[in-house]
């Protein structure tokens, strides 16, 4: 049932915490803060000047550390000071200024090395130190990805992290296939290994801890979108002993940026071959990084289609999951076109082949829809958007809208383009100088309840990171079907698990809060009874961002609900 927490009894941590820890770096001087960002633009003439000075990765970069700087104090140690540079090492290759004080780009840095903090740095009065750094893991194998994203693991194949794409440095054709091969290391074996963005706010003693707190982005976001929660859920998990990380997903965010061909299945594929293809780029890689930092449980908090891949990585490694908190997560319900896929043990030789010719000739016949065929899709997609009590988000949004033959259109133009993989980001980062007016008008609106400078700053990195090259974005068609709801919900697998499970959501929501429901019922009717559902005042989708302190709270008080395991 949703539930109206209690409101949590605050815990005077910063009492018993020394006000800086014992082993981060003294710091002589603070080195000077990136610029400001620049205005959002209003129109066309801003928007070109903005567009034509972006350099997309260093300027996502400096959008991060405007974010990070946001902690209490967070301040650089001496050594990165004492070089005249700025956090990330820039050197002099491009210059900005910021309040009288020269900061240093520096065009020489490695593209992986950019924006990497390794010396521990002190979050003051909090007994918490940060790192920043890229860590390596190799690339997804999508040829081990099960047939069906629910199938039971086979735990006699090889892990996740030795059963990378074997690619030889050597060879031009998979130089050619891997464009980010040069933006990744090899490893010994000369297979290709990318990275992940990982913050790390842990306390110095707690640094070798088999536990740890992971909190997983959202689609078309990345770490950065936390800033109002990186403290508080980090001084919660340190007081059960946990390490605490922020990430962005592989494919996303500041992470490495490999071919979407490891998402894009063969043509002949299923519903659940696409899934699962598309899952294991994301669960597979959260493996690799997760044995790459050392930790044996994780915590996991996942918003929005992170909330659903935390949700898949649990019930795939259920052994590695002490605890799943999912705030508005995608993917749970059971949508209005809902078709239920067995698992690949539950058909028989004759069922799959007919069902591999099913499929093929459904592939086939793609570029020959029916009009009628694309106007039940396009009513299926706006079943989201207008649902028949909406409410929330939806509601507001449908309300305001205004029917039209050109919004008829755009809807199904929307939808051919989902059925084929398009990207929103695509028409981003084709657009040219409108790019940055297009999401500064989504910044504006989405972000308004924030300060003019969060609001300024989240429009600085939501762009900068939206028009590099695109990677991980294209799982969404494959994962969800027009209308926002899973081709394979998590609903269906989320019996399985049996660790604490939170849901939470927004009052204002567009996610339904039903499918929490659902979920908590179904794992208390497997035998999970704790597990619960909460509904946050004064929030939409970004709870996180839209009421900080009442989210922050109840994901202080899960994670200190869930036993520490290791």
């Amino acid at each position: 049932m949703t539930s109206t927490p209690q409101t949590v009894q605050s815990t005077t941590l910063s009492n018993s915490i020394p006000e800086r820890p014992l082993s981060a770096p003294p710091r002589t001087s603070t080195p000077p803060p990136p610029p400001p960002s620049r205005a959002i633009p209003k129109d066309f003439k801003s928007s070109l000047s903005a567009w034509w000075s972006t350099s997309s990765y260093k300027e996502a970069r400096l959008a991060e550390e405007r974010l990070l700087r946001r902690m209490s104090n967070f301040e650089p140690s001496s050594n990165l000071q004492e070089s005249q540079k700025g956090w990330f090492g820039f050197g002099s290759s491009a210059t900005a200024t910021a309040a009288g004080q020269k900061y240093e780009i520096d065009n020489k840095i490695p593209i992986e090395e950019i924006g990497q903090i390794k010396e521990p740095i002190p979050i003051t009065n909090s007994g918490l130190v940060a790192t920043l750094r890229n860590v390596f893991i190799p690339t997804p194998n999508p040829n081990l990805a099960p047939q069906h994203p629910a199938d039971p693991r086979d735990l006699t194949s090889e892990s996740a992290a030795s059963s990378s794409t074997d690619l030889s440095e050597n060879t031009s054709a998979t130089r050619k296939k891997h464009h980010h091969i040069k933006k990744c290391k090899n490893n010994e074996d000369g297979k290709l290994v990318d990275y992940i963005n990982t913050l790390e706010i842990t306390k110095p003693q707690d640094r070798d801890s088999k536990e740890g707190v992971v909190v997983l982005h959202g689609y078309a976001a990345a770490l950065g979108f936390f800033f109002r929660n990186w403290e508080s859920i980090s001084l919660s998990s340190s007081t059960t002993g946990r390490r605490t990380f922020f990430l962005d997903w592989l494919g996303m965010g500041l992470s490495s940026r490999p071919s979407p061909n490891l998402l894009n299945p063969p043509s002949n594929s299923t519903i659940p071959n696409r899934v699962s293809r598309a899952e294991h780029f994301f669960v597979s890689s959260l493996e690799s990084w997760r044995e790459s930092v050392g930790l044996e449980k994780m915590v996991l908090v996942g918003h929005s289609l992170g909330g659903y891949l935390a949700s898949a990585y649990s019930v795939r490694y259920p052994e590695r999951v002490s605890g799943l908190i999912l705030v508005s997560p995608a993917g749970i319900p059971h949508g209005p076109e809902y078709v239920k896929y067995p698992l690949t043990s539950e058909l028989s030789s004759k069922e799959k082949i007919n069902l591999d010719i099913s499929n093929r000739n459904r592939r086939n016949s793609r570029e020959r829809e029916t009009s009628q065929e694309l106007e039940e899709a396009t009513n299926a997609a706006e079943a989201e958007f207008e649902p028949n009590t909406p409410k929330g988000e939806a509601k507001d949004w449908a309300r305001k809208r205004e029917e039209s033959m050109l919004r008829r259109g755009m809807m199904k133009f929307f939808v051919w383009g989902w059925e084929r993989g398009l990207s929103p980001f695509m028409f981003l980062r084709n657009a040219g100088p409108f790019g940055p007016l297009w999401v500064g008008k989504y910044s504006s609106r989405r972000f308004a309840a924030q300060s003019e400078e969060d609001v300024r700053d989240l429009h600085s990195y939501i762009y900068g990171t939206s028009i590099m090259k695109g990677s991980g974005e294209y799982c969404i068609s494959h994962i969800l079907a027009p209308g926002a709801y899973a081709r394979i919900p998590i609903i269906d697998r989320i019996n399985r698990l049996k660790v604490p499970v939170t849901f939470m959501y927004g009052d204002n929501d567009w996610m339904d809060v039903q499918g929490g429901n659902d979920s908590v019922k179904a794992l208390k009717e497997a035998g999970n009874s704790n597990a619960t559902c909460h509904v946050v005042p004064k929030a939409g989708h970004h709870l996180y961002l839209d009421n900080p302190e009442y989210t922050n709270k109840l994901i202080g008080q899960a994670i200190k609900d869930i036993p520490k395991a290791v």
